[in-house]
């Protein structure tokens, strides 16, 4: 199995890492899926993304046996979010055509995401970046990935949606590469919450997640 990290976030909440390296066959039989029903349950046609989705829910499957229980599927809620079915606890995942991610917390609502560092974000940074935000980032598409994922993990966690990344959620300025960075959702101009955010690296990809 391809697991690149399971990390400790406390004793009821581990991150896990998952370099997506097995074919769909590796993943039907991990998860006991019958092939014929993995479209319905995906929610997709192509065979790249159906894998994706597999590996995320892969890692969500070891990630709940780590923390010794007995993985039962995962459903998702009125706003689309996912749910672990049988566990008292929560799940947040993510995943491109290279990696899956998920954290597992029996305690806490969580938050997670991964993005690969690319250009792209410099062409929609507008679109989710406050001004003080951009003015920081500036041309550094590192630190634009890191705001576009702490963004998206505090959208998860709130989970409720209707959430403007660029008005509604404020990320701290940090220094180059941090461990941790801190963040601020707003409800009507006024402070909602506030939220310390891992901060991982794998190759030129970026992860972060609520902690």
């Amino acid at each position: 199995m391809a697991v690149i990290f399971s990390k400790n976030i406390s004793e009821q909440c581990i991150i896990t890492l998952w370099k997506i390296e097995e074919n769909i066959h590796f993943f039907l039989k991990y998860l006991n899926i019958k092939e014929e029903d993995l479209p319905s349950l995906s929610n997709a046609t192509h065979p790249l993304k159906q894998l994706e989705w597999l590996a995320s829910r892969t890692c969500v499957k070891y990630t709940v046996e780590l923390l010794e229980y007995n993985y039962q599927g995962i459903e998702k809620d009125e706003f689309n979010n996912p749910f672990l079915c049988e566990i008292k606890g929560y799940v947040s995942l993510s995943h491109t055509n290279e990696y899956a991610v998920a954290i597992v917390s029996l305690t806490d609502e969580v938050g997670i995401d991964i993005e690969r560092v690319s250009n792209k974000l410099s062409r929609v940074a507008h679109k989710f970046l406050s001004n003080p935000e951009r003015i920081h980032a500036g041309e550094d598409l590192f630190k634009m990935c890191i705001y576009w994922c702490a963004k998206e993990s505090l959208y998860k966690w709130y989970g409720k949606k209707n959430l403007s990344f660029k008005d509604n959620i404020y990320i701290e300025p940090f220094d180059e590469k941090p461990k941790t960075i801190q963040g601020e959702i707003f409800i009507d101009g006024q402070l909602k919450t506030q939220h310390e955010l891992g901060v991982f690296y794998v190759e030129d990809f970026v992860i972060t997640a609520t902690i």
